[in-house]
């Protein structure tokens, strides 16, 4: 069973089972401080956790995007897992279609839920740039959320406003935001000096800097003349050059390091156009 996977089973449960080594006599002795985390349909061992910790089953989250896709206002995508199932996801659209300064957007919800002590329950937002196909993050802490193992957390998930708050309330700031973006001009070297905040590294250490330098002058859509166009850069770098393969893509520009890379993008070049 592959480590990465898009798939439409999640049809599984996870069970806390106790843990055992060996004592100086040869006979098994329990450890009472950690527990396993076992994929109930094979049996295989995803990792440990406090015995307190509550478990989220794959059924708990499904259980709050449904009624959102029967009322039509979301539509699945992508189901899957990562790790062998340590953590899974379910990613959707938002039916409803947005313009920002003549473009249209569509917009995704992904939840996140980790079947291991280091990860959480996490509901984000994206957004999807039709002209160019970049996705990223649109990265405002009241509207994403992350719910820990602890006490209560099935009843936290389910009572979560995300989606909601999501259509009503995101979609109105970043308009403001890229509206200001798209009205101020941005010269390559304050495109290179953004980038340096972005990346965290000088210039001439960022791999790919002409590749940048191109899709900000002459990307999808892109004049080289605003932070819009330095913005629409990045994230076209993270969503369609970043990485070769479509499964480690996928992961790098919802999960990992490009999801941040797209996030600080957002903020650092809001400022810089503030």
């Amino acid at each position: 069973m592959p480590a990465f996977a898009v798939t439409d089973n999640l049809d599984w449960t996870v069970s806390k089972r106790p843990l055992f080594f060996t004592g100086t006599d040869g006979k098994p002795v329990q450890w009472t401080e950690k527990v396993a985390i076992v994929r109930d349909d094979n049996d295989r061992g995803l990792g440990t956790v406090s015995p307190d910790y509550e478990i989220v089953q794959n059924e708990t989250l499904l259980s709050l995007i449904r009624p959102l896709e029967g009322e039509g206002l979301i539509t699945i995508e992508n189901i899957g897992h990562l790790q062998h199932g340590a953590s899974v996801f379910v990613q959707a659209k938002i039916n409803a279609e947005f313009q920002v300064i003549g473009e249209s957007y569509n917009s995704y919800v992904t939840f996140l839920n980790g079947h291991v002590g280091n990860k959480s329950v996490a509901i984000g937002t994206s957004a999807y740039r039709v002209i160019c196909g970049n996705t990223f993050a649109m990265a405002y802490a009241d509207i994403s959320e992350k719910f820990r193992h602890t006490i209560g957390v099935n009843d936290r998930v389910l009572e979560s406003k995300a989606v909601s708050d999501y259509v009503g309330v995101c979609m109105q700031k970043y308009t403001k935001h890229v509206e200001r973006m798209a009205n101020r001009r941005c010269s390559k070297g304050e495109f290179h000096q953004s980038l340096e905040q972005i990346f965290q590294k000088r210039v001439s250490e960022i791999k790919q800097i002409e590749k940048l330098d191109e899709l900000f002058t002459r990307g999808r859509g892109n004049e080289g003349v605003s932070f819009y166009d330095a913005f629409n850069a990045v994230t076209d770098f993270t969503s369609n050059v970043a990485r070769k393969s479509a499964k480690t893509q996928f992961q790098y520009v919802n999960f990992g390091s490009g999801n941040r890379l797209n996030q600080r993008a957002l903020q650092v070049l809001t400022a810089a156009a503030a």
